[in-house]
């Protein structure tokens, strides 16, 4: 018999504090629920978490490296490319400190895939998952200059912790949130873009505790 979430569930139409923060977490453990156009009930998928190496730190700054990486059940799959410069990105914004600190050489992107087939990729990849980032004001910022224009929001991984990692009357489950940042802690910062987004998965995956 399909239930009736039309009548049934009218209270959720005008939802409460305590109703927001019920669906916040769902969404953020990858369980969020909805109504689509039908009125039927949707569940969103899991998350995935984003990293990008850059030309620099500046505003002007591009991508030249994006990864993801998801789970897959208990395991954590992580994708990345390099990506070869749009003509319109500044070439005089490359910066030898960030060279230093990722170990791009510039020359490895003249062979890199096109930004056009990086973006094509990547939607493909991350279509209707919530994208998290440890940095998500310097990821917003190339994901959308990767894309040309505004692109998928990039959620912060602390609040994406707190608010998935915690009981539903809001206070936190400090068990689970000490996995993850323990986790996170005892992983060394690689910065390349595929290591990282795979170490802010597993760190995810600890505080799920799989």
């Amino acid at each position: 018999m399909k239930r009736n979430w039309k009548s049934s569930n009218q209270s959720w139409r005008s939802p409460t504090q305590v109703n927001w923060r019920f669906f916040d977490r769902r969404r953020a453990l990858g369980l969020g629920v909805g109504l689509d156009d039908g009125d039927e009930l949707v569940r969103q998928k899991k998350p995935v978490f984003i990293d990008f190496e850059a030309s620099s730190l500046s505003q002007f700054s591009w991508p030249i490296e994006v990864g993801i990486a998801w789970l897959e059940g208990k395991r954590v799959v992580s994708e990345s490319k390099l990506i070869h410069p749009r003509p319109e990105w500044p070439e005089d914004d490359w910066n030898p400190v960030s060279e230093e600190v990722h170990g791009i050489p510039r020359a490895d992107l003249d062979g890199a895939n096109s930004a056009d087939d990086v973006v094509s990729w990547l939607l493909e990849a991350i279509a209707g998952r919530t994208l998290v980032s440890d940095a998500p004001e310097f990821d917003q910022r190339w994901l959308d200059r990767l894309l040309g224009g505004p692109g998928p929001q990039i959620d912060d991984f602390d609040r994406v912790l707190w608010m998935a990692f915690s009981h539903e009357d809001g206070t936190i489950a400090p068990g689970r949130l000490n996995k993850a940042y323990k986790n996170r802690l005892t992983r060394q910062t690689i910065h390349r873009a595929g290591d990282d987004a795979a170490g802010l998965c597993y760190a995810w995956r600890a505080g799920l505790g799989k």
